[in-house]
C-alpha cells in the first residue's frame, strides 16, 4: 500500500522533469537559430579550412564574396580563387598557420565571377584539434584601389617638385634600370647616357659612398623608406650638398618592385645652417659665459631659453617649458599683477628682488630684472629676465651690521663695567669697614641683634670682591690693544676667560676640564689680541655643543721654543668642506644674526702676526680639535 502511494508523486515529478526538458531544448533550438543567423549575415566570411586548403564550412556573406552558392563551396580547394600569381603566397601562409598556434593575417587577389579582382584579407587561427583553421575573409578591394590611388597621387606630386628644382628617380633593382628626370642630371652633372647606377654612385663623395649604397640596399632588399643627406663630388673638386628621399613600391607578395626618389640640392641651406650654426654656438656661449642666471619667457610665461646658471640657481624650477609660476609664484596657479614676467610681458621694465628658500638649502638672495622682448610684428612680446645672486653681498652687508652692534655693544659692556666697578669698591670698603668695627667693638659682638651682621658682612665682601674680578676679567679683555709685544702667561689668560665663559647661558651643561702645564714659559705676544684669540677659540668650542658635552683645554710645552694650547670639544664636528673654507672671512655655518664668519679668519691673522701656528682636526659628529703654536719669551 506504501509503494502505490508513491506512484503518483514519482510520475509528477518524472512529468515535471520532461518539461524542463522540453523549455530547454527549445530554448536551445532559439539560440542556435539566433547564433546561426548572426554567423551567416556577418559583414565578413567565415571558413573552415583544413590543412589542405579545403573548404568545410562557410557562411552566406563568405560565399557571396567568391560568387559561388554555398553548396557548391564546400568540398572545394580555397586556392583555386587565388590568383595565380599569388597562390604560393596562400600556400605559404596556409603553411603557417597548421605549424603554429598564433593567429596568421595576410593580403591576396582572388579571382571571381565578377571582372574587377576582388582583394581581401584573411586572418586564420588552427583550432585545438590541429586538424582545421577558423579563417575570416575581410573585402579590402577598395582599400586596394585608395591606396593605389593614393601612391599615383604622390608619384605625381614627386614629378612636380621636378619643376621647382628637385630633380626626381626611379629604380628597378631586379633590372637595375635607372630614369632620372632632366633637373636631376642637371645636379649630377651628367649626360643622358650616364643615367647608370654606376654613374650616380661615381658622383657620391668617398665618404659618403657606403652610407648610401647601405641606405639603397635595404630600400631594395627590405622595402624601407628613408631620407639622407649626404655631399657629391665633382671632377673639379667642387662639392654639393643633397638631400634625397627614397620610397619603394612594393607588391602583394611584399617584392620590392621598384624605388622612387627625389633629389634637391640644398648646398645652399647647408651653408646658411652652418653659417646659423655657428652663430647660434658663438651666442650661446656667451649666453653660457655670463654669470648672471638669463631666462627667456614666451608669450605665454613659459621658459624658451635659459643658459647654465639658471638651472642652478631653481633646480627642476628653471627648466625649459617650465611657467614662470614655478619661481615667481608658487603659491597661485594664476599670474599676479606683481609677476615680473607678466609685467614685462605687458612691456614694463621691472626691476626686483627674491629670497629664494629651497628644500635643505640656506637662503639665497637674488636681484632680478625682467625686460620686454619686443615681438617683429608688435603683436606678442617675450620676456628676458636676469637673475644675480647677491647672497654673498647681503649676507657681508647683515655681518658688518652685526659687526658694528657687537662693537657698540662691546664698548657699552666697558663703559658700564667701569660703572660698577666703583660702586662694587665702595660696597666692598664699607662692608671691610663695618667687620673692622665689629672687630674692635666687643660690645657690638654681644647685642644678639647683631648675631648675623658679620657672617652677613662676609658674604657682601667675597662677593663684592668676586663681581669686581669678573668685571676686571672683562675690562681686562676689552682693554684696546696697543700693539706692544710682552711677556704673557698663556694659563692666566685661558683661566680669566673661562671665567667669564662660565657665566654664559648654556655652559652649565658643558664640562670644562683644563689640563695646565705648571710653570708654563711665558710667551711673545699681544695680550689683548692673545685673549682675542681663545675667546673665539672657546666660545665656538661652546657653540658646537648642543645640550651636554666636554671642553677640554690643555697646556704644555713642545720645545725650548714653543708651546702649544690645545682646545678640544666634543661638539658636532666639520666635514672637508667645511675645513677647506674654516679661515675664510665672513664664511659661518650659523644663521643670519648668530655670527659674522669673522672670528676664526681674525684668529689666524693674529696667531700668524705672533708667528704662530694654528691647526684644525675635526670630522663631522666627532669633535674638534685646535691647537695653537705660539713662540716661547726666549728673555
Amino acid at each position: 500500500m506504501k509503494n502505490r502511494r508513491n506512484i503518483p508523486a514519482e510520475q509528477a515529478a518524472l512529468e515535471a522533469k520532461v518539461e524542463e526538458l522540453r523549455r530547454s531544448r527549445e530554448e536551445l533550438e532559439a539560440s542556435r537559430n539566433k547564433y546561426a543567423l548572426l554567423y551567416d549575415f556577418a559583414p565578413v566570411g567565415y571558413f573552415t579550412l583544413d590543412s589542405e586548403g579545403g573548404i568545410r564550412s562557410v557562411n552566406l556573406t563568405g560565399a557571396r564574396l567568391l560568387g559561388v552558392d554555398r553548396a557548391d563551396l564546400v568540398g572545394r580547394r580555397f586556392e583555386h580563387f587565388v590568383a595565380d600569381d599569388e597562390s604560393f603566397v596562400f600556400a605559404r601562409f596556409l603553411r603557417t598557420v597548421f605549424s603554429g598556434q598564433e593567429k596568421q593575417t595576410c593580403r591576396l587577389r582572388l579571382e571571381t565571377t565578377e571582372p574587377q579582382p576582388l582583394y581581401v584579407r584573411i586572418e586564420a587561427l588552427v583550432t585545438e584539434s590541429g586538424q582545421e583553421c577558423l579563417a575570416v575573409l575581410l573585402d579590402i578591394t577598395e582599400k586596394k584601389r585608395a591606396d593605389q590611388a593614393l601612391a599615383e597621387s604622390e608619384y605625381n606630386l614627386a614629378k612636380a617638385q621636378s619643376m621647382t628644382h628637385v630633380g626626381s628617380w626611379s629604380f628597378h633593382p631586379a633590372s637595375g634600370e635607372v630614369r632620372a628626370s632632366a633637373e636631376l642630371l642637371r645636379i649630377m652633372r651628367l649626360r643622358p647616357e650616364e643615367t647608370t647606377q654606376e654613374a650616380f654612385a661615381r658622383v657620391v663623395h668617398p665618404e659618403d659612398h657606403d652610407t648610401v649604397m647601405e641606405h639603397l640596399r635595404l630600400g631594395a632588399d627590405h622595402g624601407k623608406t628613408y631620407e639622407i643627406e649626404h655631399r657629391l663630388q665633382f671632377d673639379d673638386g667642387t662639392l654639393r650638398w643633397v638631400d634625397t628621399i627614397v620610397e619603394p613600391l612594393v607588391n602583394s607578395a611584399g617584392q620590392v618592385v621598384k624605388l622612387y626618389g627625389t633629389t634637391q640640392d640644398i648646398t645652399q641651406r647647408k651653408q646658411a645652417e652652418v653659417e646659423l650654426r655657428n652663430k647660434t654656438n658663438e651666442l650661446q656661449t656667451i649666453f653660457d659665459s655670463i654669470g648672471d642666471g638669463i631666462t627667456v619667457y614666451d608669450h605665454d610665461g613659459l621658459i624658451q631659453h635659459h643658459n647654465l646658471i639658471s638651472p642652478q640657481l631653481f633646480p627642476g624650477q628653471a627648466l625649459q617649458g617650465k611657467p614662470c609660476r614655478e619661481i615667481f609664484h608658487p603659491e597661485t596657479s594664476f599670474q599676479p599683477q606683481n609677476c615680473p614676467v607678466e609685467r614685462a610681458l605687458k612691456g614694463e621694465r621691472v626691476d626686483t628682488s627674491l629670497a629664494s628658500v629651497g628644500d635643505g638649502q640656506k637662503t639665497r638672495y637674488l636681484d632680478i630684472t625682467a625686460t620686454p622682448i619686443k615681438d617683429a610684428l608688435g603683436e606678442k612680446n617675450r620676456a628676458l629676465v636676469f637673475f644675480r645672486d647677491v647672497s654673498e653681498k647681503r649676507l657681508q652687508e647683515m655681518h658688518l651690521i652685526q659687526t658694528e652692534k657687537m662693537s657698540s655693544i662691546g664698548v657699552l659692556a666697558t663703559g658700564i663695567a667701569h660703572e660698577i666697578n666703583n660702586p662694587l669698591t665702595s660696597v666692598a670698603g664699607c662692608a671691610e669697614g663695618l667687620l673692622r668695627r665689629f672687630r674692635d667693638e666687643p660690645a657690638l659682638k654681644k647685642d644678639v641683634r647683631l648675631d648675623a651682621f658679620p657672617q652677613y658682612l662676609e658674604v657682601i665682601v667675597r662677593e663684592s670682591y668676586r663681581c669686581k674680578g669678573i668685571i676686571d676679567n672683562l675690562l681686562s679683555f676689552g682693554r684696546k690693544s696697543d700693539g706692544t709685544a710682552t711677556k704673557v702667561d698663556m694659563n692666566r689668560v685661558l683661566l680669566e676667560i673661562l671665567e667669564l665663559l662660565k657665566y654664559q647661558a648654556g655652559y652649565q651643561h658643558i664640562e670644562v676640564v683644563t689640563h695646565l702645564k705648571p710653570h708654563l714659559p711665558r710667551v711673545i705676544g699681544d695680550p689683548s689680541g692673545l685673549r682675542q684669540v681663545f675667546m673665539n677659540l672657546l666660545v665656538n668650542a661652546h657653540q658646537a655643543i648642543e645640550g651636554r658635552g666636554r671642553v677640554e683645554v690643555t697646556t704644555d710645552q713642545v720645545d725650548d721654543a714653543t708651546a702649544s694650547i690645545v682646545i678640544r670639544d666634543t661638539g658636532c664636528g666639520m666635514s672637508q668642506d667645511i675645513i677647506d673654507r674654516i679661515w675664510e672671512p665672513f664664511f659661518t655655518t650659523k644663521d643670519a644674526g648668530k655670527g659674522v664668519g669673522l672670528g676664526l679668519a681674525l684668529t689666524y691673522n693674529i696667531v700668524k702676526r705672533h708667528g704662530g701656528e694654528i691647526r684644525l682636526e675635526s670630522r663631522a659628529g666627532e669633535g674638534s680639535l685646535f691647537t695653537v703654536l705660539l713662540p716661547i719669551y726666549q728673555g
